[in-house]
Formats: structure tokens, sequence, C-alpha cells
């Protein structure tokens, strides 16, 4: 693929600009490579262009007033090394040739008289000089992606296997030392690290952006862990992750209760801060040695249970679980019976949530483990979908209850968003929610839009609220939102140049190079790119 440069011009003799611009002119007529993108008349304005439009090529004059050319390109060379430098004199001067060549000017050019031929000659050589370089960036890029995600890829087998008891003690010491695992052999602790509204996470991103999510987010919890000890972090499966913690010294266990919550609440915050990732963090008890880590992983999983009945970033620890009162199962089952009982055709909203609230109430008074409480909702779901389906519109379009990956309160939320929608079938009620989100998102397309807000100014639960508009819309709601933030940056773009800061403080999206990747993706060019060709096609 035949790839565009971008040039730019200073000189303070207006002749010699007009002669280049004619000289760009006449060789865009044979070859549509390179581009003028813009121009000046001394070194303190170039630096100021130059260092705005970033070109890939420049041209200059040695001796101007103000600042000469080898100034201007000392000063440049530090914000655009690889941007290639073109020097024309009128002088032969030796001094002039040696700062060039230590300012490594690609070509030193006398332009009395200017010749074509030299000009072609040099860009062609910095044509080639581009190239190269870009393409030893491309495979140090590919290199550097290929050895991290093989290096996550084979972490999170290692430690599958691992929890699993697949792995002799000598083969995970031996590992461990390849790995420079150290830290086994001192006194550590498991935890793991859960993703919160993770159905959601699978309706929003595409695969790729959540493998891309998966490994920023094993980086962060790794990061800090290593903060604050020793320690590393593993994708386990679907919404959860593996680390393992130690510390150097022997702590009390108030004093390690404390570095747990601690380090718990920084992972907490830094995936929320960074990725705008919710998680919960669960920690087992203290243990030592290769032969413990299966028991290690089985304690912090133990802890993790207690998600079920928290919301969202929370941490917990062995000292803080809660107490379960499974012999209340009978009670909850018939508590779910009369739900459902009570249920008739045109039950209203208010109706659904005050009789929600009241089983929420019960169950949060006297919890029942999630291995019993999380398969009979799963199976007031299906009641649910039994008692309605006679000449139910919507039954053909019933999904499979999200049982796995909700906390109770969202299992609930979830049911009762279905139940009113689905006994007031063929009223294409949630469609008007639908519009209302499409509205807000449109409204508040500049700010940092996130699910949660969305779903709750429509007043449906988040989790079931992305599984809706997915189903409506045929796309995730981030995809929605960030296809229109790159719709609006186009409009930006197509009243007046901006830079790739100004973008993203203008749509909202906080880190530039996601947006230039959600550009990309979504138009096919990088802004830089586009900008280009719009310049092209004005100036046709």
């Amino acid at each position: 693929m035949m790839r565009d440069y971008t040039c730019f011009i200073v000189d303070d003799e207006d002749l010699i600009i007009q002669r280049l611009e004619l000289f760009f002119h006449e060789r865009s007529l044979r070859d549509k490579r390179f581009h003028l993108v813009g121009k000046a008349n001394n070194g303190l304005k170039g630096i100021e262009e130059i260092v705005k439009l970033k070109p890939d090529i420049v041209i200059s004059d040695i001796v101007m007033p103000r600042m000469d050319g080898i100034s201007m390109i000392e000063q440049l060379k530090p914000k655009l090394p690889h941007t290639q430098f073109i020097l024309l004199t009128a002088y032969s001067s030796f001094e002039y040739a040696q700062r060039a060549i230590q300012a490594n000017v690609l070509e030193y050019i006398v332009k009395v008289p200017l010749r074509d031929a030299d000009l072609d000659r040099a860009l062609d050589k910095a044509a080639g000089i581009l190239n190269e370089v870009k393409k030893k960036e491309a495979e140090f890029q590919s290199l550097n992606v290929s050895v991290l995600e093989n290096k996550y890829r084979v972490r999170k087998q290692f430690f599958n296997e691992l929890i699993r008891g697949e792995i002799p003690s000598h083969r995970a010491s031996d590992f461990a030392n390849r790995m420079q695992f150290h830290f086994f052999q001192a006194n550590y602790r498991c935890f793991i690290v859960e993703m919160n509204m993770y159905e959601s996470f699978r309706n929003d991103y595409s695969a790729s952006d959540q493998n891309i999510l998966r490994y920023a987010i094993t980086n962060i919890i790794e990061e800090t862990v290593m903060n604050g000890g020793s320690g590393v972090a593993a994708d386990l499966s679907d919404n959860r992750f593996i680390g393992f913690l130690s510390w150097e010294n022997n702590r009390s266990d108030l004093e390690t209760e404390y570095d747990c919550q601690t380090l718990g609440g920084q992972i907490v915050s830094h995936l929320h801060q960074y990725l705008n990732q919710r998680v919960s963090v669960a920690f087992g008890g203290p243990h030592r040695g290769w032969e413990s880590i299966k028991q290690a992983y089985t304690e912090a999983q133990n802890v993790s249970d207690d998600f079920y009945y928290h919301t969202e970033k929370v941490v917990k620890t062995p000292m803080h679980r809660f107490h379960y009162h499974n012999d209340r199962k009978e009670e909850v089952q018939q508590k779910l019976a009369d739900f459902l009982a009570g249920v008739k055709r045109k039950v209203s909203k208010e109706e659904l949530e005050k009789a929600f609230a009241d089983l929420n109430q019960f169950v949060t008074d006297h919890k029942i483990h999630k291995s019993i409480m999380a398969p009979m909702l799963r199976d007031l779901y299906r009641d649910i979908i039994v008692k309605f389906k006679s000449g139910n519109k919507l039954a053909a379009e019933v999904a499979e209850f999200p049982i796995e990956f909700l906390a109770f309160r969202e299992q609930l939320a979830y049911i009762g968003d279905f139940t009113f929608e689905y006994v007031h079938a063929g009223q294409l009620l949630h469609r008007i929610e639908i519009m209302s989100a499409m509205r807000f998102i449109e409204k508040n397309l500049k700010q940092r839009l996130t699910l949660e807000a969305i779903a709750e100014e429509v007043n449906l639960a988040p989790s079931y609220f992305s599984s809706l508009f997915k189903k409506t819309m045929n796309e995730g709601v981030i995809s929605y939102i960030n296809r229109k933030k790159i719709q609006l940056a186009l409009e930006l773009l197509n009243i007046q140049d901006y830079s790739i800061l100004e973008l993203c403080e203008e749509v909202g999206i906080v880190n530039e190079g996601y947006f230039c990747k959600l550009f990309k993706e979504y138009t096919g060019d990088t802004p830089k790119q586009y900008r280009i060709k719009m310049t092209r096609y004005e100036s046709n």
C-alpha cells in the first residue's frame, strides 16, 4: 500500500516559497505521495507550525531572520525524532555543513540554482527512510504485542492447571524460577478480582476489545500489587482474574487485614479510574509453598461467593464473611411461589417493584448461599415464561437467564424488568425507553457516558437495559456511544481543524490512544490521514 507524506516549507524568500509550491503542484500530477501542508517565513514561526502539524518532511532555508534553519531543526528534533529535514542554502560554508551533519540533516541542497532533480532525489530518499522507520516500528510493536500476549496466555494456562491440581510441585517450581516468581516460598495470599456488570461487558464490547481490556486489567492489577509488595496476576476465566501477593516481613493479623483492604481498594480504584471497569476483590488466608496453592485459591474463591449479595466495588477478606441461613430455603421458595401467583397480566411497574423490594429485603435479611439462591431465581424466570407464554408475541425472543455473572440484586432487577415487558408483550413499552436512552445519549454526547447512568435515566436495571438495547438496536450500548462520538468528531473536523487532544475533549473521550483506535476503526483512517484527505479535497 502506497503511503502519503506531508511536507512543510520554511524560507524567508517569497520567490523560493513560490518556486517550491509550484514544484509540489507539478510533482503531484505524476506522484501523489507528497502533500504540502504548510509554510513559514522564519525559524520561530516554523517551529510553532511544525510542532502543530507534525509533517513527515521539512524543507528549510538555513539563513533566515529571528532564527536560522539549523537552530530550528535542533529544537524540533527531540519533539519530532522521525521527521526528515532537507536544508537549502545559497552559501557554501563549512560551518553550516558541519552543523547540518551534527543535526542529522537528511540532505544539504544548494538553492541557486534550485533543481527539480535534487529535490526529487531528496524527497525519495526521505520517503525511503520514513518507510523503513515505519516498518521497524510495526515489527517492534508486533513483537511487543506477541510477547505480551504469549506471556499472559502462558500464565493463564499455568494458573488454571495449577489450581485444578494438574501440575506437580516440581514442574510448578521450574516454571516459577523461569518466570521469577520467588515469592511463593514466602508467606503469600491468593486473591480473586471479579468484574462487576460482566453481562453488560460481554454485550457492549466486541471480542477483540474484550481481549484488549482483559490484558489491560491484568496489567493494572499486577502493577498495583508490585507497588505494595511482591506478586503476580493472571487472567483466569470469564469475569475473573487471579492474583498472588506476598509481603517480605511478618505481620500481625490486624496489619495484614489492613494491608489487604488497602491493596484491594487500590485495585478497585485504579481499574475504575483508568479503564472505567468496576470490580470486586476477595482475599484468601495466608499460605506458604507450591503445595498450598490449590487450597489458597479455594479459600479466595469461597470468600468471593459473598460478592453475590453485594452490588459492586467491594473488598472481602476471611475476617468479614457473611453467615448464610441455608435452612431458610423452604421459606424463600414459598416467597417466590407467592410472588409468581400474584403476578397478573396487567401488573403495573410500581406493583412489581414493591413485590421485588419485599423479596429483596427478606433474602437480604436471611441470606442463602449463591449455589442455592441463584438456581431458584432461574426457576422463577422460567416459571414466568411458562405462565405467560400463551399468545405472547415475545416468546420466541426470550433469552436464557444470565444466572452465572449477575449478583442477587441484579438478578432480581433483571427478572423484574423482563417480567414487566413480558406480561405486557406487544405494547412495545421498553422500545419507548430505548428511544429515551438514545435521546439522553445524544444530549450528553460530549460527556463521559456510562451504562449505569443511562440505565438509571430510563429506570431499568443496567444488565437488563444492556441486553434489551442490543436486542433492539443490534448494537451494544458502548459501541453505539462510540460510533456517535466519532460521528461528532467528523462533524467538528469538517468545520475546522482540531488537534487530537481538542477532539478528545469535545467528544468526551479521555484517552487519546483509544480515540485514535476508534476513529480508525469507524473511518478507516487515522485523524491525521483524514485531515490530509480533507485538505486535498478542499483544495481541488
